[in-house]
């Protein structure tokens, strides 16, 4: 990639891992003229597993870091855990918006016909106050919820394994708790999960599936326009990655589930 001036405004999408790539590719689409940088904390993977301080501090300390090397215009968090502990304190902190990714429990309730949803997220979204406020907020007496932790899914996920042996040993008994529990609406709580969207839908043949990829890409819309009314579109550039544990395969990786090639790695801020 060319230099690249201080100045260049950046929007930084920032994941435990390969779930932000789910967003970026969405991105990717906009044709932003904002230089695109994303970031994986992949040394620190899965997010799920890591403490409310831990994913607080380390979040916060990335993005200090990725504030004092670039122009940042916007933010999104590509992870849900990582929104649950450490959305707050970044808004606190920044003064660029930040998107953050939360379960779409809302839509799911809209689109419901009996009331039994099922919640798919790692074990750190479950537990966090955040999501247990979330859940209090959008549902009722009248819904019947299952939540259902993706225990070794966001690893598997990351392995992008040939055979599915593996994740559909993962995979079975949750499939069969949301069948039992005759949910009719799943919500994709972590954004690893739309990774594996197809194949749940092909399990789940009658059960609609929500995840807020939709919903983030028109927030982030928004806040570019407000920055930028004149909506400037080009073709994208070349996007920045930056991963915290280097891993052969991982660009690879990122650029098959994007579906785009222009992609350079960079050094992990410190």
């Amino acid at each position: 990639m060319k230099f690249m001036a201080q100045d260049t405004p950046v929007i930084i999408i920032f994941d435990s891992g390969l779930g932000g790539t789910s967003i970026l590719k969405e991105i990717i689409s906009l044709n932003l003229s904002q230089q695109l940088i994303y970031v994986a904390d992949n040394l620190n993977l899965p997010y799920g597993l890591q403490t409310k301080d831990f994913i607080e501090n380390r979040v916060c300390d990335i993005f200090s870091s990725l504030n004092q090397h670039y122009s940042i215009e916007a933010a999104i968090i590509a992870c849900n855990t990582a929104t649950a502990y450490a959305a707050n304190a970044l808004r606190d902190k920044f003064n660029f918006p930040i998107v953050a990714m939360e379960p779409g429990i809302k839509p799911a309730i809209s689109l419901t016909k009996n009331n039994k949803i099922g919640i798919l997220a790692t074990e750190g979204t479950i537990k966090s106050s955040r999501f247990i406020s979330l859940v209090d907020r959008f549902t009722s007496d009248q819904h019947k919820i299952c939540i259902i932790p993706g225990v070794g899914l966001v690893e598997e996920i990351e392995n992008q394994s040939t055979s599915d042996k593996k994740l559909d040993a993962i995979l079975l008994p949750i499939i069969n708790e949301l069948l039992l529990e005759e949910v009719d609406t799943l919500v994709l709580g972590c954004t690893h999960y739309p990774l594996i969207k197809n194949k749940l839908q092909k399990l789940l043949p009658d059960i609609q599936i929500v995840d807020t990829t939709e919903a983030v890409l028109k927030v982030l819309a928004g806040y570019i326009h407000q920055i930028n009314p004149q909506g400037t579109k080009q073709d994208t550039k070349a996007i920045l990655f930056m991963m915290s544990k280097n891993e052969e395969t991982y660009l690879s990786k990122i650029k098959k589930l994007t579906g785009f090639s222009k992609i350079e790695q960079a050094k992990f801020v410190k």
